[in-house]
């Protein structure tokens, strides 16, 4: 039985469990990218491990600056070629889309594939929400990155037993250390793009007033985007403390990590938040909005993290009360090494292969 996955591009935490599902099924799995990249990432990607075809290019931005939307036409002409029984497709792009009128003109299997949840769809267009409806009415099976991404596929009324979950992770053996409280240098630490979608200038505003509060307060920034001379215009302006060390290789990662008491994730919407997973690998808790997909997933509310209001004061309190308190940061820490260990890629590889099987027990 032959899979196709149709992707965006290719994403540094997804390629291991391509790997694993190449072992599992040889020439019988291939993953279909619609671009190498896009503009707003700054991945290195390494020689692929696995089948896979690039098809040619024709992508643009969305007016959000987030989204992208990718426009493959060949892709039909390559499903064809393959022959696949099955098409998993990770979004809802008309490449995506092209890949689920394959399966319905040639009476195959589709599998929609999202790491999105109710909140990230929340404001989707009446156009948008017709479109899934009518894709989920002809699919087979359905596989979520997250609990609240099988939640949304329950939402539209699919049956639990027809949903499965591929989990987004790392390697979390790279980011494993034995690094103590007191031997972390940085209070804080910020790592994503300098957008409006991921606050910056309210993590600035935080820790401005952590700084008021706490003696030899340093902070560590991670990132780039279009806000980056406000951001450092703004801390600046107040004196704060911090290293920028710029562009950082995933194979840095884990050292900067390492350096932190505490990850700020501060952001309006993410579907899920991979840097949560590098976070807590690393044993540094972490203090997000309730608008990240990793809420009541990977990130327990005060179990292994906080998911707190956007509340300047409400972050400054919590934050606070950690790094004045070792016995709770170490019971954080650890809560959060032991639970991102339940993410891993032989699991998420696993997700995808019974998805596979329940349709291929179904003929």
């Amino acid at each position: 039985m032959r899979t196709a996955l149709i992707i965006n591009i290719p994403a540094p935490y997804r390629l291991p469990m391509y790997e694993i599902l190449n072992k599992r099924f040889g020439e019988d799995f291939m993953v279909i990218f619609c671009a190498n990249t896009e503009s707003n990432r700054k991945w290195n990607i390494n020689e692929l491990q696995f089948k896979h075809t690039f098809l040619k290019e024709n992508v643009r931005l969305k007016k959000d600056g987030f989204n992208y939307v990718h426009n493959n036409p060949e892709v039909f002409k390559v499903l064809k070629k393959y022959k696949p029984d099955n098409v998993i497709a990770t979004g809802f792009n008309p490449t995506h889309l092209y890949g689920w009128l394959y399966t319905l003109l040639y009476r195959k299997n589709f599998i929609p594939m999202t790491d999105g949840w109710l909140g990230s769809e929340k404001d989707l267009s009446w156009v948008h929400t017709l479109v899934r409806k009518i894709v989920f009415k002809t699919s087979s099976v359905f596989v979520g990155a997250s609990k609240n991404s099988m939640k949304l596929f329950e939402a539209y009324g699919i049956p639990k037993d027809k949903i499965f979950q591929s989990a987004l992770c790392i390697h979390n053996s790279k980011f494993e250390n034995e690094k103590k409280f007191e031997n972390r240098k940085y209070h804080v630490m910020y790592s994503g793009q300098f957008t409006e979608r991921k606050l910056p200038l309210f993590f600035a505003d935080v820790v401005i007033k952590l700084s008021q509060k706490i003696d030899g307060f340093k902070v560590l920034i991670l990132g780039s985007g279009p806000l980056k001379e406000e951001l450092f215009s703004k801390l600046d302006a107040n004196n704060i403390d911090y290293d920028f060390p710029g562009f950082i290789s995933q194979e840095e990662l884990p050292k900067y990590y390492s350096d932190a008491k505490l990850f700020l994730f501060t952001t309006r919407m993410d579907p899920w938040g991979v840097v949560v997973n590098e976070a807590m690998a690393s044993g540094t808790p972490v203090i997000t909005t309730p608008f990240a997909g990793v809420v009541d997933d990977l990130l327990i509310d005060k179990h292994n993290g906080f998911a707190i209001d956007i509340d300047t004061n409400k972050w400054v309190q919590k934050t606070f009360e950690i790094l004045n308190n070792e016995n709770f940061w170490n019971e954080l820490n650890e809560n959060a090494r032991n639970k991102v260990q339940e993410l891993n890629f032989d699991n998420a590889a696993q997700g995808i292969i019974d998805a596979i099987a329940y349709v291929a027990n179904k003929k």
